[in-house]
């Protein structure tokens, strides 16, 4: 079973969609679901954002991340700038 998600929509929008999917026989998931699987399909002809995607996910998966030259390293193994300013936060 996929997990439930929640997310606000306002009352006389969320009664019309109702109301529109009642008559045309699908449930307001299936609609929600087919427009979701419509964007990700749109946004992804974007090479940029799949790069994005791609490198996201092998940092989920290794726990490494690109260092300032763009090679998979371990965290740990990078040593701070102190010239940068997110050192002095």
């Amino acid at each position: 079973m996929t997990p439930t998600t929640q997310f606000r929509i306002p009352s006389d929008l969320k009664s019309l969609f109702k109301d529109i999917c009642t008559y045309n026989k699908v449930s307001m998931c299936e609609v929600v679901i087919h427009q979701i699987q419509s964007y990700i399909h749109k946004e992804t002809r974007d090479q940029s954002l799949v790069r994005h995607l791609r490198a996201k996910e092998t940092q989920r998966q290794t726990g490494l991340i690109k260092n300032s030259r763009g090679v998979w390293v371990n965290p740990n193994s990078i040593e701070p700038d102190d010239n940068d300013w997110r050192s002095n936060l």
